[in-house]
C-alpha cells in the first residue's frame, strides 16, 4: 500500500495517485504534521492569546453601564444616554458581543489566527460612536455653558476597545514564529 503524500490515501497497485497526479509514498515517507493542534475547550480560557480580547470586551460591556459623563449634579452611564437618543453608542457593546461570540465560535489555534483581522477591525470601530458622541455631548454643553465631566465608564470602554486591539495581533498564539525567525538568522 503506497499513499498520496497531498491527500494521505492509501492506493494498491498504483505509482501515483489519480486525483493528484504525485508519486505515492510507503507510510513511513509521508510528511509529518508540524505539530499538535492546540484547542481550548473553556470559553474563558485566555490561553491561545485570547485573555486580552476576553478581558477588553468584559471591559467595554462593563463600562456601558458604569457611570459614562458628569454635568452638574446629574450622572449618566452610557446605557442612559444610548436610550435618550444616541443610538449609534449601542454598536459600542455590540461590538462586544461580537467579540465574545467570535471566542466562543473559534476554539482552535488556526481559527482564532484567522479572526484576528475581524477582531482588530470590530474593536478599532467600536470605538467610533464613543468618540462621536463624546464630541455632541462636549458640542452641547459648551452650547448650555455646562461643564462636563467624563467618568470612569467611559475610560472603561475605551481602555478595553484598546486592549482588545492589541490582544488581537497575538490572538492564536504566535504559534513559534519568533523562535522560527531566531533559528533562520
Amino acid at each position: 500500500m503506497l499513499f498520496c503524500p497531498f491527500c494521505g490515501e492509501a492506493f494498491e497497485g498504483l505509482r501515483e495517485c489519480p486525483e493528484h497526479e504525485l508519486a505515492l509514498l510507503p507510510i513511513d515517507r509521508l510528511p509529518r504534521a508540524s505539530g499538535k493542534v492546540e484547542v481550548v475547550q473553556f470559553f474563558v480560557d485566555p490561553r491561545l492569546g485570547r485573555g486580552p480580547v476576553l478581558l477588553g470586551a468584559a471591559l467595554v460591556l462593563v463600562g456601558f453601564a458604569a457611570p459614562f459623563a458628569r454635568a452638574r449634579a446629574t450622572s449618566a452611564s452610557a446605557l442612559e444616554v444610548a436610550l435618550d437618543g444616541a443610538h449609534n453608542l449601542w454598536l459600542t457593546p455590540f461590538a462586544a458581543i461580537v467579540l465574545l461570540l467570535i471566542l466562543w465560535l473559534r476554539r482552535s489555534q488556526s481559527a482564532l489566527r484567522g479572526a484576528r483581522l475581524a477582531v482588530l477591525g470590530l474593536a478599532l470601530a467600536a470605538s467610533l460612536p464613543l468618540f462621536y458622541t463624546a464630541r455632541r455631548i462636549e458640542i452641547m454643553a459648551a452650547l448650555n455653558t455646562a461643564e462636563i465631566h467624563w467618568a470612569w465608564g467611559v475610560f472603561a470602554m475605551l481602555g478595553g476597545l484598546a486592549l482588545a486591539a492589541l490582544g488581537s495581533l497575538r490572538l492564536g498564539g504566535d504559534g513559534g514564529a519568533s523562535s522560527k525567525l531566531g533559528s533562520a538568522r
